[in-house]
């Protein structure tokens, strides 16, 4: 196994790792949620909006939709785990590997952008336009003589399904966050790629390979571009910024080292066995997840999956990509078992 194929093996865990971390952000989310929908129903069993008049209704919409203030989630602590995951990854190949500086690692957990934006400025507009949409709903409601009951109703919608504004604001709060992640990870992958520069010589692009996987990101994985420059090596195809590619995207970069030959100048025949072991300037292998995981013990994928879920995966039930819903959250067991049977 060459170097770039155990960075790829160590980064496939992390993927796995970083999907854990998503999961648990979006719980965390989910509570705020929850509790802002409890604090608005609760609002809307007062006196009937549909008695007010002029500045009074005003008034109790604005107090209404003042409750809406969803917390961005802090990436400050994957930020800095990452930066410690790529240190040891470094490490783990025999690469002695500086670590970007802390004011660095904290620089982009506050200002990565993601597709665009921080992931402050994208709960800003989150906020912004749930309160317009519960605005909205409530106008509607009054016009058209709805208790305040249902009211209440065309604002929450069913979990993160339907059209409501609560819905609306749960799917793009999980959009946010998966995404946001996915870019603060890269970027501190990127940063210490860039520490290291001079025994990088390129980046290879490396794709969650499964149903779900786009076509943006399964043209791109396994190729390469040069480093720092990102020219196309062997292809036409421009970086672009790197991964993530798109919302939701699960791709990331591994780094491709140069030779000892090419760091020390010297030919192949004049290295000790031992050093010329540590860099050999290769690009990893094509691996899709579910291949992944049949080349580790049962126990490995018991304890990523959970061993009901790894269970349900080996008996062929389900494949990775079915561990998830269409929009990226982890189904539970229950869900899986009720819809694929047990193994």
């Amino acid at each position: 196994m060459n170097v770039s194929d155990k960075l790829l093996d160590l980064l496939t865990i992390r993927q796995l790792l970083l999907e854990r971390i998503i999961a648990g952000e979006n719980i965390a989310l989910n509570k705020q949620l929850d509790s802002i929908a409890a604090e608005i129903t609760k609002a809307l069993k007062g006196k009937e909006l549909t008695e007010y008049q002029g500045k009074r209704l005003d008034k109790a919409i604005a107090e209404l939709t003042s409750i809406m203030k969803l917390d961005a989630p802090d990436l400050a602590g994957i930020a800095t785990s990452e930066a410690s995951f790529m240190n040891g990854a470094f490490a783990s190949v025999g690469i002695d590997a500086v670590l970007p500086a802390t004011s660095v690692i904290a620089e982009i957990a506050k200002s990565s952008l993601t597709q665009g934006a921080t992931i402050g400025s994208w709960f800003s507009q989150l906020n912004e336009t749930a309160r317009f949409n519960i605005n909205r709903a409530v106008k509607n409601g009054v016009s058209l003589g709805l208790t305040n009951a249902q009211i209440a109703k065309s604002i929450m919608g069913t979990g993160d399904k339907g059209s409501e504004p609560m819905a609306k604001a749960r799917r793009d709060a999980m959009a946010i966050t998966r995404t946001a992640t996915q870019t603060v990870a890269n970027d501190v992958r990127m940063a210490s790629y860039m520490e290291n520069a001079d025994i990088i010589k390129a980046v290879q692009w490396v794709s969650t390979l499964d149903s779900r996987t786009t076509e943006i990101c399964m043209a791109r994985s396994g190729k390469t571009w040069t480093f720092p420059d990102f020219k196309p090596i062997g292809h036409s195809i421009p970086w672009n910024g790197g991964p993530p590619a798109h919302w939701a995207c699960r791709s990331t970069s591994i780094p491709v080292t140069r030779s000892m030959a090419e760091i020390t100048g010297k030919a192949e025949d004049q290295i000790a066995p031992r050093t010329r072991a540590s860099m050999d300037g290769a690009v990893a292998q094509d691996l899709t997840f579910d291949q992944f995981l049949k080349n580790k013990p049962p126990a490995f994928a018991d304890e990523m999956l959970g061993k009901g879920r790894a269970e349900l995966w080996r008996s062929g039930k389900i494949t990775l990509s079915q561990l998830l819903d269409q929009r990226g959250n982890p189904l539970s067991l229950t869900q899986l078992e009720s819809k694929y049977g047990k193994p």
